[in-house]
């Protein structure tokens, strides 16, 4: 059971970076795009294990099952590793850490996973681990050193630097040392950089092995034909199709099938994906596009000619507003006509395969597919099956009329139903010797549409003559003057169907955590990953040779015993301590300076830092404030902050210093006698300009109080107040005057 809050995602790009035997993350922040190097050893290795444990897949899925118990839950140790430079500072926080690892288990609960606390974090005080190089090998050295065998390591440290790599590498597995070192940066809020990593860890490949250091743009620039079968690393590339046996996935790529074929889809730094959906035309080697929406369902435009069977132009969309459609692309044509309420289809084929020639369609653009280019579709291959159109003209009321016709040209454009009908010339003669033909006689030109010799429908265009035509007179329509649109044509209407031949890709590659989408996109593992991830982790012991965390949920509140709050911390050297808190087995303490408003110090002191007591030394800054939180946690308890202590603001006083804060309304005030001897009194005089209260409390070297908190009331003048320190032991002590405006504190020495 995970007792986590869930996060909203942030926006941090999961990426690659190439080294010898690791898996990384990597972003470039400077030119908005990722670089990609991913070494193909480490990534064989790792879906090698993957294919190993599939071979004993009933046995290791049992054995994930029966570590499960009576639980819901397997549970897997991690160990964190905060790295920070020699010098002790720099190093990452362990709020941020405790903040992802709870997005973390949110991830993974899906698969009934949820990783605790192997212990507190764990600090290193190293440079050549904080900034890990890959090309000298310390990095390596020093998390050997250090790793804990049997859990989780990830080291969390600031920067790593490749001299191969052109983006900010953010994480990063190696099967080697079976560790995860990840940059603060990626750590931080909610990112998915070590959901990541940890799939790599329990033996996911990425989505889209094999294309490492081969962008499919690349390999699309240099080719007129499909994508390779092979990539240039030697690697089948996946097909899209999913089933049927015309699939490749359970070997290809990740060797997942129920993982979208993906060719580095989420690299191209917002070129093709500044979003979730991938935005091009990646296309596999059969032709199949793996968006194949980006062809409109219709052409924009066809034009058929009279008497001819086939089409003259088709003006195909791509709606892609990122890519061109590339030749040797899978597109389907279809033809058909509608008469009546029915629907026949005339004719269907593909183009793009080896019976037709090919296309080329620009980015977000309209294209004439049929030509006579290279790279157009031969005249006469998109054709109507022996269905035609015929024109036949007559006059019914004028007998003595003949006609000669330019053939007829038929544009449709789908989007709006506009059939336009177009001829370049109607002469019209009157071959009469005595009858004249009057002005607006009909001249109607009949559209007739034909299934070989059989006509199927029929519909007219009017033409009314313009003026008389004597006797041997003729006339000629103009061409303005013949058009006609219209909403059918010949009685029918018209379609066209262009669409790619497989048409049910998912589209959640962007979805997948393995994928280089960003932390928007990236949701979630499929249903395979999620199992192979159980079998790794049985095979390697995970759910079967830890037993149950501490399954008790903390549920008190921490109460800080000292400094408590608007106190004084008597040295530099503070001694923190709070109550032990039920089920706890560590605390984590917040310390940070303040100012005057009790607001964080831009620059200031901080330290966040894990113990498994209830007390904690640390040197702060003399002369400054501070606030410090405890919270306490167990190995699965560590997403609540409600069970943190109330925050206590205190003064650092500097025994060689002393502090010397007097208020506006007290011009002076002293101890006296001091030092002072054991079992004695002394007094306090103040010198006040107003009638006030004032509270006066004593506190020991480790700031713990020692007397009670006198009220004493102030009047303007000199104010002498006795203070009972006659049962105070010999030692160094801290006066602490509080008004209502801030404190004037004294050192007080007592002696033997």
């Amino acid at each position: 059971m995970v007792r986590c809050l869930l996060y909203v995602m942030g926006v941090v790009l999961l990426l690659g970076i190439q080294n010898s035997s690791v898996q990384a993350q990597s972003q470039n922040t400077t030119h908005n795009h990722a670089q990609c190097g991913v070494d193909l050893t480490e990534g064989q290795a790792i879906k090698n294990r993957m294919l190993d444990n599939r071979r004993n897949r009933v046995e290791l899925l049992e054995k994930f099952e029966r570590g499960r118990g009576n639980d819901s839950t397997v549970y897997v140790p991690i160990q964190f590793h905060i790295v920070n430079k020699s010098d002790g500072t720099g190093g990452e926080s362990n709020q941020d850490i405790l903040d992802n690892l709870c997005r973390l288990n949110a991830d993974y609960a899906g698969i009934n996973v949820e990783f605790y606390l192997a212990g507190p974090t764990r600090v290193i005080n190293q440079d050549l681990l904080y900034t890990n190089s890959f090309d000298n090998g310390m990095a390596n050295y020093f998390m050997g050193l250090y790793r804990v065998p049997g859990v989780v390591n990830i080291f969390v440290g600031n920067q790593i630097s490749n001299s191969q790599s052109g983006g900010t590498t953010l994480g990063y597995y190696t099967s080697g040392l079976d560790i995860i070192y990840a940059i603060q940066a990626s750590v931080r809020g909610t990112g998915t950089t070590l959901t990541h990593e940890l799939g790599h860890f329990f033996g996911l490949p990425h989505t889209f092995f094999g294309w490492e250091n081969s962008q499919y743009g690349d390999v699309m620039a240099n080719t007129t034909g499909r994508t390779p079968t092979i990539t240039l690393a030697g690697t089948p590339v996946e097909y899209i199709a999913r089933e049927g046996g015309l699939e490749n996935c359970q070997i290809a790529a990740d060797a997942f099938c129920d993982t979208d074929a993906n060719y580095l889809f989420g690299f191209f730094g917002g070129t093709y994906n500044n979003g979730c959906d991938y935005a091009a035309t990646a296309m596999d080697p059969r032709g199949w596009l793996f968006r194949p929406d980006v062809i409109n369902s219709t052409p924009s435009r066809y034009k058929i000619l009279e008497g001819e069977s086939s089409l003259d132009e088709m003006w195909l969309k791509n709606n892609s507003s990122k890519d061109r459609i590339y030749p040797k692309t899978l597109i389907v044509v279809e033809t058909e006509y509608t008469v009546g309420g029915t629907t026949t289809m005339m004719w269907q084929d593909t183009i793009g395969d080896s019976d037709s020639t090919d296309i080329y369609c620009n980015t977000n653009s309209d294209d004439n597919i049929i030509g006579t280019g290279v790279l157009d579709v031969a005249k006469g291959f998109i054709n109507l099956n022996n269905h035609r159109l015929e024109v036949s003209v007559a006059a019914p009321s004028a007998s003595s009329l003949t006609f000669e016709a330019a053939p007829a040209e038929y544009s449709i454009t789908p989007a709006s139903g506009n059939y336009r009908t177009d001829m370049d010339s109607l002469r019209v003669t009157n071959t009469s010797t005595t009858v004249t033909v009057a002005a607006g006689t009909d001249v109607i030109a009949t559209d007739i549409f034909y299934n070989g010799n059989i006509q199927v429908s029929s519909g007219d265009r009017t033409y009314p003559l313009p003026n008389a035509l004597a006797p041997g007179e003729s006339y000629t329509f103009a061409p303005i003057d013949l058009r006609v649109d219209a909403t059918t044509l010949a009685g029918a209407t018209f379609g066209v169907n262009t669409y790619a031949p497989y048409r049910d890709t998912t589209g959640t590659t962007s979805e997948n955590v393995m994928s280089y989408y960003s932390d928007a996109c990236a949701t979630q593992f499929s249903v395979q990953q999620g199992d192979a991830m159980k079998m790794d982790i049985a095979s390697r012991g995970f759910a079967t040779l830890y037993s149950t965390p501490s399954d008790i949920t903390i549920t008190d509140t921490a109460v800080v015993l000292h400094p408590v709050d608007n106190s004084i911390a008597p040295q530099p050297l503070v001694h923190f301590a709070w109550n032990p808190v039920n089920g706890a087995t560590m605390y984590q303490i917040s310390i940070y300076e303040i100012n005057a408003i009790g607001a964080p110090l831009l620059g200031g002191q901080q330290f966040d830092v894990m113990v498994t007591g209830t007390d904690y030394w640390q040197t702060l800054n003399s002369g400054s404030r501070f606030e410090w939180v405890v919270t306490p946690l167990n190995a699965t308890t560590f997403c609540d902050g409600s069970v943190a202590s109330d925050k206590a603001k205190f003064l650092v006083f500097n025994w060689n210093v002393g502090v010397d804060n007097i208020e506006a309304e007290i011009e002076s005030s002293k101890i006296y006698p001091n030092p002072s001897g054991a079992r004695q009194d002394v007094l306090l005089e103040i010198e006040s300009t107003v009638v006030g209260d004032a509270q006066v409390t004593i506190f020991n070297g480790i700031g713990q109080e020692v007397m009670p908190t006198q009220a004493i009331s102030l009047v303007p003048g000199n104010n002498v107040q006795k203070l009972t320190t006659s049962t105070l032991t010999a030692g160094l002590y801290v006066v602490n005057v509080k008004t209502a405006n801030g404190m004037t504190s004294h050192k007080l020495v007592i002696k033997e």
